[in-house]
């Protein structure tokens, strides 16, 4: 039997779903939830199909479930960037945006293409990723609190008292996650020791290194460094035309914008504290690059020698010199 092509337009409540069958499409749509996934596999017994190549596009929680049931049904998944599908959809010059149509292209799309098949993250991980975000999350509504309270002045007494609650029980819960993923990589050893080895980077603290392991989740499963910096949108962009138009170059952002903040700060504490990326600094310095482009350059260095790293089993020595690329 022909391949059967799947393109899934995932929203919070429903998934809209095109199958292309031998050159005709197929069109349903059904609940995002198990009661919906199981008319999906309903659906496809209708047209004696038994396996399908799935195709949808990245959208956080809203597609995993989907995806991880797929997956164990034993069809073959793709989650891609929905760039790629939105510049797929104007190369055809699509002129209509409804969710049957999207499906289609993300169909049309899958049967084109040679995708990276998705598999399932370790839940170890989600769930470190889980607590990770909850930190983020509970520590801005922390500041965003301190911020109100540096004016308490101009503030009624009953809202001071009530900011300073919220301010103490935040930092309580706070703690409470922090003890939770403390416990989580006890249970966990050879992910605590990837973390471990990642905080001997000078400059990488342990909300860095959390940050890095559960963000990209296997960083084993990228061939080289180069590859782990473009996952992070870290890679350098060019816009070149002709002979006379050259724009200065920046970095794509095509990637993982929280693990891009995540190495921020330790980057910048990296070029006081680290003798591989002081050297460094000092030689784009003299180069005449600007801060920015330093700290960038340096946010990216770092990520080959965290890939050095964990690839490696080992810890940061600066005498060694880790050969990361």
């Amino acid at each position: 039997m022909a391949k059967v092509f799947v393109g899934i337009d995932v929203s919070k409540k429903d998934l809209s779903i095109t199958m292309i069958v031998n050159d005709k499409s197929h069109y349903c749509n059904i609940t995002n939830d198990t009661k919906g996934f199981k008319e999906f596999s309903k659906w496809l017994k209708l047209y004696k199909v038994e396996r399908v190549k799935a195709c949808m596009e990245s959208t956080g929680i809203y597609s995993l479930a989907f995806a991880n049931y797929l997956f164990s049904q034993k069809h073959e998944v793709s989650i891609v960037n929905p760039a790629c599908i939105n510049a797929f959809a104007k190369s055809k010059l699509s002129r209509h945006k409804t969710d049957k149509v999207d499906s289609r292209i993300i169909a049309e799309y899958a049967s084109k293409y040679e995708l990276k098949a998705y598999v399932p993250t370790d839940p170890v991980i989600l769930e470190l990723r889980s607590l990770y975000n909850c930190v983020l999350n509970l520590a801005s509504q922390h500041r965003q609190i301190k911020n109100y309270l540096e004016g308490k002045e101009q503030l009624a007494p009953a809202v001071i008292k009530t900011y300073e609650k919220l301010s103490s029980n935040l930092l309580k819960e706070i703690e409470k996650i922090e003890n939770q993923m403390d416990q989580l990589l006890d249970d966990n050893p050879e992910i605590k020791e990837d973390i471990d080895n990642i905080q001997t980077i000078p400059g990488m603290g342990k909300k860095t290194a959390v940050a890095v392991v559960s963000l990209v989740a296997d960083i084993r499963g990228f061939e080289d460094a180069r590859q782990l910096a473009a996952f992070a949108g870290l890679t350098p962009r060019e816009y070149q035309s002709g002979s006379s138009i050259r724009k200065r170059g920046k970095i794509s952002k095509m990637g993982c914008c929280p693990l891009r903040k995540a190495l921020y700060c330790p980057a910048m504490s990296a070029m006081q504290h680290n003798v591989l990326m002081k050297e460094f600094a000092t030689k784009l310095k003299s180069k005449g690059k600007c801060g920015k482009v330093i700290v960038v350059a340096i946010m990216r260095k770092l990520l080959h020698i965290i890939f050095g790293v964990i690839k490696n089993k080992t810890t940061f020595d600066a005498g060694l010199r880790l050969r990361v690329l």
